[in-house]
């Protein structure tokens, strides 16, 4: 298909077009260069102007004969037609498998994702993601094809939440999705072995620990401590002994450092961890085996020394051959590798050693945190596969960036803007790939998904009536091969503005106000953003809206803001493009438009009604929603949800969001919903 023709400059890397047909982002393109071959492009820019759509593509490449990823060396001429790629081209150009462990679908194409289970376990997995971006989901996407394809697995799970993989999906709310990923429910009990402080069976450690096991599993020891201990070990090295033994030793010594020490350890006896019959690795690691070590009624101190302890014994049993080849899962990893300044744990160092020591001898280690930039980086930017999800905090953002090899400030956006339930999988192929993460075979353990289907709730919500009907839609918009209604969720704010009362609405899924103009439903752009701001980032953007341009200094005596401080705020606001500067004036590229509340009113009123079709549940919280106001200066007295009804329809393969009650397409809207869908 014929999307358009290149204009303007171009590069051997990238290009721009005048669509002739309708585009989107990430939408795959390929392109004839001057020797004839056939180019893969991604587009990675969409803009509007004066009435034309153009395209801005990043050049991915064509395959040599030797099957090596190459880029042109010539520049596409202008004129050069450009066409939407075909499925099979995608695939052989980015190197998707047809085997291994199944992801999901690229993102806007029934492409299945495979990624190779040898390489995951060789080259390290991190799983990232922002709190309720749905990084344990993912994790347990990939624990299942760990164990479709007889991986073996030793998951850390700090929460108790993994235990779940033992019973299949019976959620309604994700039934529907599967036949779209091609699976089905499964329960993979006879797989999943549950060990645990207080439930499955008893974790238990080798109660015959090393010194500097003991010393790094007690807090504060001073040298005089340490000394004895290194005294105690040494002398009953040549025998068997127990912790037990240990503290026998201790109180025989004659330094009074003993009497502390002696009570630390008997602390430490006293947690029922440790046994002359341990846990043995051979029973924690068998092919065709996940193991989940539910640690969720133990103290944080005390997981640390479990996973130390099993981490240990498990990476010397492999390094030895006396146990298969397998993948330590360590979820929230911030908590079990920190970075050094965030202080040193038991379990930190051995998993420093297994991330840089570990794919030489078949040990992988897979963590999952929503905290990068807490999770000491030497392992991180170990681990060659990262899989990715909605990451907005700039210091996680800087550590996933500075972690991966090549990566560009394009990429940084990327992940800033990733819906739930999409993630970015990096390393596995040559260029990124966005993967639209499949439904779950089996329950999930953490948080629920964030689409339901309610037939009839029982006493209603507040819902705006639709005004056009199915039949109505199909009349108007020809060649409509599916249909369905959606409920898509508002935040209905009752607040004062002015002296007067108003009813004011943020969108429940982009935290954006919506408001009416001309008889539609338009949403405001950056007010989000605006809201996450700090008080003073806000304060510099809204002075040089004003201002149009001025210098530090000139911002700092009218703000009153110490010129230090408005440095590292400007530095911040540069890095993330809101402003620019000529190197003496500074000006603003943010854009922010906040409509006038009298003037734009949604005049329609919503009324108690049954839910019917899908529902859409609410991505910002009410609490996000009421901060988004209070930054503009506005109070909320009350806040309650309302839905508003939009017809999804295909036609040709796109899907298309049609109000229900105006019956305009919102072209904006539908990436937001499609992607929910």
């Amino acid at each position: 298909m014929l999307l358009g023709k290149i204009v303007g400059l171009t590069t051997t890397k990238e290009f721009g077009f005048i669509a002739e047909a309708r585009i989107k982002k990430l939408d795959y393109v390929s392109i004839k260069d001057s020797e004839g071959k056939w180019v893969l492009g991604i587009i990675d820019r969409v803009i509007a102007e004066r009435g034309k759509t153009k395209g801005y593509v990043k050049v991915i490449g064509y395959r040599d004969k030797r099957g090596f990823l190459q880029t042109p060396r010539i520049p596409f001429s202008p004129d050069t037609p450009v066409y939407a790629a075909e499925g099979d081209f995608i695939k052989k150009i980015l190197g998707i498998s047809d085997k291994g462990a199944y992801m999901g679908l690229l993102e806007g194409y029934d492409i299945r994702v495979y990624l190779p289970v040898e390489h995951l376990i060789k080259k390290h997995i991190a799983v990232l993601a922002k709190t309720g971006a749905g990084k344990s989901y993912v994790a347990g996407v990939l624990l299942e094809e760990f164990a479709e394809n007889g991986v073996p697995a030793v998951v850390i799970d700090p929460h108790g939440e993994y235990h779940t993989l033992s019973k299949e999906n019976k959620n309604q709310k994700e039934l529907r999705f599967m036949e779209r990923f091609g699976i089905e429910p499964k329960s993979y009990q006879k797989q999943v072995k549950v060990f645990g402080i207080n439930k499955g069976k008893p974790i238990k450690l080798n109660s015959k620990l090393s010194a500097e096991e003991i010393i790094s599993m007690l807090p504060k020891v001073t040298e005089a401590q340490k000394g004895i201990i290194y005294s105690v070990v040494k002398s009953m090295e040549k025998r068997e002994y127990t912790l037990r033994d240990v503290i026998d030793e201790v109180l025989s010594a004659k330094s009074n450092a003993k009497w502390n020490l002696a009570s630390m350890l008997e602390s430490l006896a006293n947690t029922r961890l440790f046994s002359a019959n341990p846990t043995g690795t051979d029973e924690l690691v068998k092919k065709n085996q996940i193991s989940i070590l539910d640690l969720s009624e133990a103290k944080p101190e005390l997981q640390s020394i479990v996973v130390m302890k099993i981490a240990d014994e498990l990476f010397a049993e492999r390094k030895r051959g006396k146990i298969p080849a397998f993948i330590l899962v360590v979820e929230e990893a911030h908590n079990f590798c920190p970075e050094r300044g965030f202080g040193e744990v038991p379990s930190s160092k051995v998993l420093r050693t297994i991330a840089s020591e570990g794919r030489k001898f078949g040990a992988g280690l897979m963590i999952i945190s929503q905290r990068p930039a807490r999770v000491d980086k030497n392992i991180l930017s170990q681990c060659n596969t990262q899989i990715i999800l909605k990451i907005t905090n700039p210091n996680d953002l800087r550590a996933v960036i500075d972690s991966i090899e090549g990566a560009t400030e394009g990429l940084k956006e990327e992940i800033k803007d990733l819906p739930v339930g999409v993630s970015l999988v990096v390393g596995v192929t040559e260029h990124p790939l966005v993967v639209d993460v499949r439904t779950r075979r089996t329950e999930h353990g953490g948080e629920g998904i964030e689409i339901t289907e309610r037939e009839e709730k029982e006493g209603g919500v507040l819902l705006f009536k639709k005004v056009t009907k199915e039949d109505d839609i199909k009349r108007i918009y020809k060649g409509v091969e599916d249909i369905v209604l959606i409920n898509y969720p508002l935040w209905r704010v009752k607040t004062k503005y002015k002296g007067r009362v108003l009813f004011l609405y943020i969108d429940g899924i982009t935290g954006e106000f919506v408001f009416q103009k001309n008889g539609f439903l338009e949403r405001t752009k950056n007010i989000r953003l605006f809201a996450e701001m700090s008080p003073s980032e806000r304060a510099v953007i809204v002075y040089l809206l004003n201002q149009k341009a001025a210098t530090i200094e000139k911002i700092a005596e009218d703000l009153k803001m110490p010129v230090s401080k408005l440095k590292e705020t400007v530095k911040v606001l540069l890095l993330k493009k809101y402003i620019e500067t000529d190197g003496y004036m500074f000006s603003c590229k943010f854009d922010l438009d906040v409509p006038d509340f009298y003037q734009t009113q949604v005049a329609l009123k919503p009324e108690k009604r049954s839910l019917k079709g899908i529902t859409l549940e609410f991505m910002v919280p009410s609490s996000v929603a009421e901060k988004t106001l209070s930054v503009l200066g506005i109070g909320a007295e009350s806040i309650e949800e309302v839905y508003y009804p939009y017809w999804i329809i295909t036609r040709k393969g796109s899907k298309f969001a049609i109000d229900a009650i105006t019956s305009r397409i919102e072209i904006d809207l539908i990436k937001w919903i499609s992607r929910l869908l």
